[in-house]
């Protein structure tokens, strides 16, 4: 004797019809799922790769040779013109190699320029003090000074010598000429590179104005 139920061939076809389109629904499903991790992923990939890839960032574009040169100077004062630090000067006798330095709108009176802090000594009783500062000589290539910036970094007397003793001789314009002129007649006056870098800086600072000051 057989037990079971009797299923109609169209109760049949309609199971086997509904199995189908649940598989069909779970596939879809997976898909989607799958799809999805894969954009965020896509997302994610092509996020690192736009960062790797973007424009580089942005750096300094100046040579270390054109920027500014960090000095140390001796300071006795500040005056709002050339004539009155000149007078200055002039009624001090212990100011024989001082030199007036231009600095924006005001005129400076110095004694001494040095690369390190140590170079220069202050005193209160004597009224002066260390002044920090910067020197931009970017601009003196145009009057023939394009070399101020590597005589004021000498550390040694007898290289800003072999320099000028160089360009003997050669093909030089005059402006240039002037400039090694000036480097010669302030190493006769002066053996310390302290007052010959003042003195240099005066002249292109003030006489010249092809050097720019700033704190």
């Amino acid at each position: 004797m057989k037990f079971g139920k009797r299923y109609s061939k169209g109760t049949v076809f309609m199971a086997m019809l509904h199995g189908v389109l649940i598989g069909v629904a779970a596939v879809a499903v997976i898909g989607l799922l799958l799809a999805g991790t894969k954009g965020k992923d896509d997302v994610k990939t092509s996020g690192k790769e736009l960062a790797a890839s973007g424009p580089a960032p942005v750096e300094n574009s100046a040579k270390p040779d054109e920027e500014p040169l960090q000095l140390f100077a001796k300071q006795h004062g500040a005056f709002s013109s050339s004539e009155s630090a000149t007078l200055f000067i002039a009624e001090d006798p212990t100011l024989s190699k001082a030199a007036v330095i231009k600095a924006a709108d005001k005129y400076l009176v110095w004694t001494a320029v040095g690369l390190t802090e140590n170079e220069i000594d202050s005193s209160e009783s004597e009224g002066t003090y260390r002044k920090t500062f910067r020197a931009d000589t970017s601009s003196c290539g145009a009057i023939g000074a394009g070399k101020l910036r590597e005589v004021l970094m000498q550390t040694e007397i007898a290289k800003i010598n072999n320099l000028d003793e160089t360009t003997k001789g050669g093909k030089d314009d005059d402006k240039t000429k002037g400039f090694y002129k000036n480097i010669t007649t302030i190493t006769t006056f002066t053996k310390d590179l302290r007052v010959v870098r003042l003195l240099l800086l005066s002249q292109y600072s003030h006489t010249e104005n092809c050097v720019k000051i700033t704190f």
